[in-house]
């Protein structure tokens, strides 16, 4: 199945204020500060796996929270894994290993009172009087109508003294050569948020970060292609609370069997062929959507308070290039129209440093 049709970008970012906010997006006040460095000496080409390794179990200086650090590097080796590379089960069996440092400060400065002076329009009125009105024919009534102009007065407005701050996710992830123990790569990301979750904040920094600028596998394209079948859309895992992680629809391909069954992009799928994909890795939930011409899947989605079942058919791979012309993807203005050919080089017409969009 190869990766233009069974897409996993990590384009899960924050809304504008209009927009509601969806799974795996976090609001944010700044455009998020990412930067990486590469061993020149460092040969990736020869790298296929990797291995996830606790740096808090190396130092224990650091004083990290060793369920938020276990977490942490779930999110980063679902990363790796949508880059091609396949995670081993220790370290002996792996050709680098990973580790991430985090921080979550919260800074807040205290904004005094203040008080301005602006022109306030006080409008006009329009007054009737009745009288009555007496000659040499009797009296009668009548009515005089008085008009004030509308004016503007100086106003003076106090505002009070308030605290604002926000939080400041940062992380760093370093990746080793597992024979020489040398440092190959590091990248680091950090932004102002108001999300006070540092998981939640990381599943939206760590695909900007290692989405790109980590080197690909030399075999990413072939573990993208084992089977013929496709179904026309693509996931990324992320948390939904912070404990809870579940692949989330990033891209459904217009006429494909994922658009006919009526999924959009940033619906959860909760279940796979009766299964469940709570805290699945994002190498065994491609496992199931690797399938051939003509078989099934199910897939139970969440939506907003509803969930629901669908049950796709995989159609030729061949065949649905000429198909399929464009699909909806999760993008930094939500969801954004790609062609075949844009989709087949990557993120298309979305610059890299569009990946995140800043919230007010």
């Amino acid at each position: 199945m190869k990766k233009i049709f069974l897409l996993a970008f990590g384009v899960l970012l924050s809304g504008c204020a209009s927009q509601e906010l969806k799974p795996g997006m976090i609001w944010m006040y700044t455009t998020p500060d990412i930067k990486s460095e590469k061993d020149p000496d460092a040969d990736f080409g020869k790298y296929q796996s990797f291995a996830v390794y606790p740096i808090a179990e190396l130092d224990k200086e650091l004083h990290v929270n060793p369920i938020v650090e276990k977490q942490l590097l779930f999110l980063a080796r679902n990363e790796l894994e949508l880059l091609g590379y396949h995670c081993a089960n220790t370290v002996d069996q792996a050709d680098f290993y990973v580790g991430v440092v985090f921080a979550n400060e919260y800074k807040s400065e205290y904004i005094p009172p203040s008080t301005s002076i602006i022109p306030w329009y006080i409008p006009g009125q329009t007054q009737t009087t009745y009288m009555n009105l007496y000659g040499s024919t009797g009296s009668h009534w009548g009515t005089a109508t008085t008009t004030t102009p509308g004016y503007y007065v100086p106003m003076t407005i106090t505002r009070p003294g308030q605290y604002v701050g926000a939080y400041y996710p940062y992380l760093n992830v370093l990746a080793f050569d597992k024979a020489s123990k040398k440092l190959v790569w590091s990248g680091s990301a950090i932004v102002a948020t108001k999300e006070s979750d540092v998981r939640r904040s990381a599943s939206t920094l760590l695909p900007g970060l290692l989405l790109g600028k980590f080197p690909k596998a030399s075999e990413w394209s072939k573990q993208h292609d084992s089977k013929n079948g496709v179904f026309g859309c693509g996931f990324h895992i992320v948390t939904i609370d912070g404990d809870n992680f579940y692949p989330v629809i990033t891209g459904v391909w217009s006429g494909s069997p994922t658009s006919r069954g009526g999924l959009k992009v940033y619906d959860i799928i909760t279940h796979i062929d009766g299964q469940s994909a709570l805290n699945l890795p994002f190498s065994k939930v491609r496992a199931f959507f690797d399938k051939d011409q003509g078989d099934s899947l199910i897939l139970t989605s969440h939506r907003g308070d509803k969930s629901f079942e669908v049950s796709l058919i995989a159609e030729a791979e061949a065949e649905s290039q000429l198909k399929w012309q464009k699909a909806e993807i999760a993008g930094p203005k939500g969801e954004v129209t790609m062609t075949v050919k844009q989709a087949q080089e990557g993120l298309g017409n979305i610059a890299k440093d569009e990946l995140f969009e800043l919230v007010p």
